[in-house]
């Protein structure tokens, strides 16, 4: 295979599992930040190193391998990303392999569009062709192969050893196919090398090549779901952009921007105003914090494709969290086993296995020193986690103000009430609590016992900052935690977004990934100006958005540890975080949602920044 380099095409060495944390990874400069979610020194203890001595530079073994299976030029060479180009004096070369898709969706220039460039064959790339997988290959029975990247093990040969043409690899035993890429087919159990896949055909069959020519059809309208206040005689027919999944190919989507007027702009200014934060965060990177926000014009948006999978998205989000009520849930091991609360030991011959997950959150080190602590256990796994590593890393509840609710073992006091004794649905164990785990919000005098705390999923929150936003708030949903945030963002990246959807594999790329890659909101509008960009107006952008957090994965660390949490996510037991960066570091709260279809952007503002 190719050998991966840096920016100046410099073979990268493989130092091997590094035991100091005095390096970073660059590939936090890198669209979507680090891989392994790196975001400055001393974060990289463990972690396997691959460098370049003579460029002062280093990729983590996630970036190394993403890279690795990145898009190249004809040659091979990695594509770099320019960032938005800011003229038109070079063309995509896409349009010698199928067509530019850029040019396909009505663009007549490439200025604006964001450029990947091999400066060695003087090669570019558009974003969308870059994007855009190359025409698909497929195994003899006309399956399409799926590229399992570089392997690292060698269970597998190429299946062109067998035939006349022979393997371009000369595999043809197993132990030779280590290292190498792998293209594979599930249903036939097939697979090629990498240079025998670049020799093949491919499929006659291409969607993209069928549909060229063929006039797209007008979208079906299902009235319904749309909003009252939406100006239907403005839609009008465009493209399906990127991040779109319509039911049928070929499809035109309904779309129309109408500039708010009068009370409607007032009432968003009001609200950039109660949600101003005038704190200072790194990521202003020097620059001084303003004053005030002052709007300057706001566009409604009517994306009817968009708004068709955010409402769908609304709805499967009120049934999971339904199902998870209905089950109970409580924290799982790192292999999905159930947690059992064992609640307060006596006995100290455990130890926390929090340990080797990024450390103990309670400082435990080793056996003999967890008496009197609150255990959870998986007998499965002989697998045991503290009360605040429980909490931090299977996902910490709230109580109704957002506050986690922290267990306090079993009691030996009746002296408190269940706090769900008072809802309709009643405390499970009747409100008798004596010998019963506990858990509790202190701030708020909150309480409940170990069988409503299993269920006490997808609670609403009620202390969001952008609560008094009553402008089209009839399409809010409490039950499913459908909440008004903010984006801030480019003008250039909010017109892709409007006219099409976010795209998660690009999110975070204006900034880091603290917590994975995902859709970043604020509840303050401060927080998000930190990304705007100013356009050649000296005006920036927000996007007002609808997001459905559903199930609210909580978390307070100051370093988070991104695996524990995305396996939560990924477990769907959880459809959004919270990032509690105001308690742990007194600046703003982040929301974070992994699913774009859970969020809509309603609204782009635009606005200056005002210095007093």
């Amino acid at each position: 295979p190719l050998p991966m380099t840096c920016t100046k095409n410099h073979v990268l060495a493989n130092l091997g599992t590094t035991k100091d944390n005095g390096w970073c990874c660059d590939g936090r400069q890198q669209p979507g930040g680090c891989r392994s979610g790196l975001t400055d020194f001393h974060q990289s203890s463990g972690l396997r190193r691959f460098r370049c001595e003579a460029c002062d530079f280093d990729f983590c073994e996630e970036c190394y391998l993403e890279q690795l299976n990145s898009r190249r030029c004809r040659n091979g060479h990695l594509l770099v990303s320019l960032g938005t180009s800011r003229d038109d004096g070079w063309g995509c070369d896409g349009k010698s392999e199928g067509g530019c898709r850029s040019k396909e969706q009505g663009f007549k220039t490439t200025k604006g569009l964001p450029r990947f460039r091999c400066n060695a064959c003087d090669y570019d790339l558009c974003d969308r062709c870059y994007s855009s997988p190359p025409a698909p290959k497929g195994c003899n029975k006309g399956h399409k192969l799926r590229s399992l990247g570089l392997t690292r093990d060698t269970g597998w040969v190429c299946d062109m050893g067998g035939t006349p043409d022979g393997c371009k690899r000369n595999i043809e035993k197993f132990k030779e196919s280590k290292g190498i890429f792998r293209f594979h087919c599930e249903v036939c159990d097939f697979d090629l090398c990498d240079k025998c896949f670049e020799a093949r055909p491919c499929l006659e069959t291409n969607k993209e090549t069928e549909r060229r020519g063929v006039p797209a059809r007008c979208m079906e309208v299902n009235h319904s779901i749309i909003p009252s206040y939406w100006d239907k005689s403005r839609l009008e027919d465009i493209p399906m952009e990127k991040g779109l999944n319509p039911n049928e190919e070929n499809t035109m989507n309904k779309f129309a921007k109408i500039e708010l007027k009068g009370s409607d702009l007032e009432a968003i200014q009001k609200l950039f105003d109660s949600t101003y934060k005038k704190v200072y965060t790194r990521d202003r990177k020097g620059a001084k914090v303003p004053d005030r926000l002052k709007i300057v014009r706001v566009e409604r948006i009517q994306n009817l494709q968009n708004w068709a999978e955010f409402r769908s998205r609304q709805q499967e989000v009120l049934e999971e969290i339904k199902k998870l009520k209905d089950a109970g849930e409580k924290g799982v091991c790192k292999n999905g086993h159930e947690l059992e609360p064992l609640g307060t030991t006596q006995d100290n011959g455990w130890g926390c296995d929090g340990r080797a997950d990024g450390g103990c959150l309670s400082g435990i080190t080793d056996f003999h020193q967890t008496k009197g602590m609150n255990r959870f256990r998986c007998q499965k796994c002989d697998f045991d986690y503290c009360d605040k590593c429980y909490i931090l890393r299977t996902g910490a509840k709230l109580c109704m103000k957002g506050h986690p609710l922290v267990p306090l073992g079993t009691t030996k006091d009746n002296g408190w009430g269940c706090d769900n004794h008072s809802t309709k649905e009643g405390c499970l164990r009747a409100n008798k609590t004596k010998g019963i785990d506990r858990y509790r919000c202190e701030q708020c005098d909150y309480d409940l016992c170990d069988k409503c705390y299993q269920t006490h999923i997808g609670h609403v929150l009620n202390n969001i900052k952008t609560d008094q936003m009553d402008l089209h708030s009839e399409e809010s949903d409490k039950d499913s935690n459908t909440v008004w945030l903010f984006h801030g963002t480019s003008t250039e990246a909010a017109t892709l977004i409007t006219r099409g959807d976010f795209l998660v594999d690009k999110a975070g790329s204006n900034a880091g990934t603290l917590y994975g890659r995902g859709i970043y909101l604020a509840e303050s509008c401060s927080k998000s100006d930190e990304y705007s960009r100013e356009n050649a107006d000296g005006h920036r952008c927000i996007l007002l958005c609808r997001a459905t957090l559903g199930n609210i994965l909580y978390n307070d660390e100051v370093s988070p540890n991104i695996d524990c949490l995305l396996r939560q996510i990924r477990d769907k037991r959880y459809h959004s975080l919270l990032g509690d960066r105001e308690k742990c570091r007194r600046t703003f709260r982040e929301f974070v949602v992994y699913d774009d279809d859970q969020v809509y952007p309603e609204f782009a503002v635009w606005y200056e920044r005002v210095y007093e």
